[in-house]
């Protein structure tokens, strides 16, 4: 793909089975996605075989498409020469069935992939949580070539990112891509753990089990029915409407972003032809769909469609029972098996006669006649100006009849049917002094030349293709990277204070209780609360220890409003940050930054990643065993969550205040302007309360309704530096708890395995 904006944006359509691989192609899909049968975010498609991998790549190139394959999960060390071999299937082999793009999630991957097949292309999968102008930037140096933004992003955001920081290191953009239809995930992808904590599938590994489609009761911080907005006064406020562009495709394609994205790997070939061709026809046409195509793109599959996200109005998105998933409308003409597999073969044929035929090089030229001076002409690539290739002619003579004028220059400049380029009239700029003329042998033996000159231009740029053939078996095996020289020691079975830090959900919390409080800060070394509310914790918390640090949004910020926030923290003397994403390097040389766990580190060759950018403690994944904690910390400063309720979900969509006219907030997510955390509870069908926290942004944070407790286990965790979680618990309650951790106690709450 070619790091400049494209006029029409490229059309991605999903490929769960080799029938919707075909379907997509079918009906005109400019790229497809899909994944192996491990190591990808939609374990429970139908995928493909590592053997099928490499025929599917082959029929998307048969057809002239591009192959992005998924290979977004989170990879432990254990399972990293696995996937390393699922890269050589994709990657090793010949031009015909190399992926044209590897979207990943796991930034210890990439870079074990890139070691190893230098010319791998990398999509920044949405799991990566990442959508900020900084994010960009930084994974610009990482080596990757697009991102795919968060579904959450309005058009406001996504157009800033697209005309941000286009010159970013080697002069090109980092290209964008956008979802246009599908499934909406209720939490920020990348950031829910509902499904792990819930019922062991973890949604960041491909198993996710949906719980956000089951119903749950809304409580808000008075304990009252919180006031629900949407068509269908549902007991599923986690369940989203599908999201549907089709109305506002030219809006979406002026935006200038580079790719846009139909969710549905689980979905049949019916809902991906479907799908797929209402949309292509649509950019090819430059229009938004009429009313019968929305009705169209509702019985192939539907919750109801919103465009909430994409506008900024939220009270739009509850979404309704779906249908079942378009049975009926595969057998309709246009979509039924026989039709696509006609269509597939008749695009195959047209592909396959264009390059036997040859593909031409289209050209731009410059021809210049002037009295006195030899004539010219310079041919030069139109998607690469910066080769040409130029002759000199000899001096034009004075008509004696017609003179030579454009037209006529044109009808032998443009012959070039025996050669790999075509140019139109059009694409010629000429400069011609009137009454003079030069005889088409002239033209010809100008034109002869200078196809030669560029030709060899265009040879000598070639760069030796230093890809490896796929020659199974011979990758270099992963290497876990070596323990730090300082290995991090405990006192006995316990860290001192100095390893240990309290994050706090809502730093109000501080000043319940002063005397509690003190006694409880005193046995950390860091204390960790909501940047929006740092000034004000800083009037809870003097001295020294512990050390007030701040907590960063969960959602990517804007440039503008990132750096008010910069400025604020500097001012009220933070020094030290806790942040989420790679995006944060860049701040590394103001603050000591910390990675949160919502960084998703599951490997030691991501925890070098994010060390070596600069970050100094590295967060480790709620969802890693114990044992794998153990082995990352010895590779320098990493934590682990060793008491508290995790968050299980990162709602832009507030559920709390939902339609309630009086809360400025209620539309959703929106820049930080506010200190008081709005609370409440979402309880499933077990009657499991789940608190939920409104932050200074509106973004609603879900906790997972038991704690994490290892009081009488943290032996296990030896080696890494401890977190604690204070959000639904009292001074009390937690003083409590440290004084049971402190005599190595038995809980109620979940282990880490």
């Amino acid at each position: 793909m070619s790091g400049g904006r494209k006029r029409i944006p490229e059309l991605l359509a999903p490929a769960g089975s080799e029938d919707a691989l075909k379907a997509a192609l079918a009906a005109g899909a400019d790229a497809v996605y899909f994944g192996g049968s491990a190591f990808s975010n939609r374990m429970r498609a139908k995928n493909f075989t590592d053997d099928g991998l490499t025929e599917a790549i082959r029929r998307v190139h048969d057809a002239g498409a591009a192959a992005h394959i998924t290979v977004n999960t989170r990879v432990r060390d254990r399972e990293m020469d696995d996937a390393l071999r699922l890269a050589e299937r994709i990657l090793g082999g010949d031009e015909g069935s190399r992926a044209d793009a590897v979207i990943i999630a796991d930034l210890g991957l990439a870079a074990e992939i890139r070691k190893r097949w230098p010319h791998a292309v990398f999509h920044a999968s949405t799991q990566t949580s990442l959508g900020s102008a900084a994010d960009l930037s930084e994974l610009k140096k990482l080596g990757f070539a697009r991102l795919v933004l968060p579904r959450e992003l309005s058009r406001e955001e996504i157009a800033a990112l697209c005309g941000g920081p286009l010159e970013l290191l080697s002069g090109k953009p980092l290209e964008l891509e956008i979802f246009i239809h599908g499934a909406h995930c209720v939490s920020l992808s990348g950031q829910c753990l509902m499904s792990y904590y819930c019922g062991g599938r973890s949604g960041n590994r491909g198993e996710c089990a949906q719980p956000c489609r089951l119903p749950y009761r809304v409580l808000n911080e008075e304990g009252e029915p919180g006031r629900r907005s949407g068509r269908t006064g549902s007991e599923t406020p986690l369940s989203l409407a599908d999201m549907c562009l089709a109305g506002r495709v030219t809006e979406v394609a002026a935006l200038g972003v580079d790719s846009l994205k139909i969710e549905g790997r689980l979905k049949s070939a019916g809902y991906v032809y479907g799908v797929t061709s209402i949309y292509r026809r649509l950019l090819d046409e430059g229009r938004d769909a009429l009313p019968e195509e929305i009705r169209a793109l509702e019985e192939l599959f539907s919750r109801g469609f919103t465009d909430g996200y994409f506008t900024g109005r939220y009270g739009s998105m509850a979404g309704t029972p779906a249908k079942d998933e378009g049975k009926g409308p595969v057998k309709k003409p246009g979509a039924d098996a026989s039709r696509i597999e006609k269509e597939y073969a008749k695009r195959v044929r047209e592909k396959t006669a264009e390059r036997e035929a040859g593909e031409k090089i289209r050209l731009t030229a410059e021809f210049t006649a002037r009295r006195g001076i030899p004539v010219s002409l310079t041919l030069r690539p139109a998607e690469d100006p910066s080769v040409s290739g130029t002759a000199e002619g000899p001096r034009p003579s004075e008509a004696v009849g017609r003179a030579m004028d454009e037209t006529l220059a044109a009808r032998n400049l443009t012959k070039l049917g025996g050669t790999n380029f075509s140019l139109e009239e059009g694409n010629i700029r000429f400069e011609l002094d009137e009454g003079l003329w030069l005889p088409a042998s002239a033209l010809n033996d100008l034109r002869r030349r200078a196809v030669e000159d560029l030709s060899g231009q265009l040879g000598s740029a070639k760069q030796p293709d230093t890809r490896r053939e796929f020659v199974p078996g011979h990758i270099e095996a992963y290497a876990v990277p070596s323990p730090s020289e300082q290995e991090p020691k405990w006192e006995e079975n316990r860290p001192g204070a100095a390893r240990m830090s309290l994050e706090t959900a809502d730093a109000a919390v501080l000043e319940e209780n002063p005397g509690m409080t003190k006694e409880i800060l005193s046995q950390f070394g860091r204390l960790y609360v909501p940047a929006e509310q740092y000034a004000r914790a800083r009037r809870s918390v003097t001295g020294e220890s512990p050390e007030l640090c701040a907590v960063m949004p969960a959602f990517p910020m804007g440039e503008e409003a990132a750096d008010r926030l910069i400025r604020s923290l500097k001012e009220a003397g933070c020094r030290r940050i806790l942040a989420h994403g790679i995006g944060a390097a860049s701040l590394t040389g103001e603050f000591t930054v910390d990675l949160s766990f919502r960084g998703n580190v599951t490997n030691g060759a991501a925890l070098m990643t994010y060390r070596e950018a600069g970050f100094s403690e590295i967060g480790l994944s709620p969802e890693l065993p114990a044992g794998a904690v153990r082995a990352l910390s010895r590779m320098g400063p990493a934590s682990c969550i060793a008491y508290g309720r995790v968050p299980v979900m990162t709602l832009a969509r507030c559920v709390l205040k939902d339609g309630n006219r009086s809360c400025r907030g209620r539309g959703g997510r929106r820049e930080l302007w506010k200190e008081d955390f709005c609370r409440g509870t979402l309880t499933d069908r077990m009657d499991m309360a789940f608190p939920v926290f409104g932050g200074g942004d509106c973004v609603n944070i879900v906790y997972n309704a038991a704690p994490v407790w290892m009081g009488d286990r943290l032996e296990e965790l030896k080696g890494a530096d401890l977190r604690f979680l204070w959000t639904v618990e009292s001074p009390r309650d937690m003083l409590d708890v440290l004084r049971r951790y402190e005599d190595g106690k038995a809980g109620e709450g979940r282990r880490i395995r």
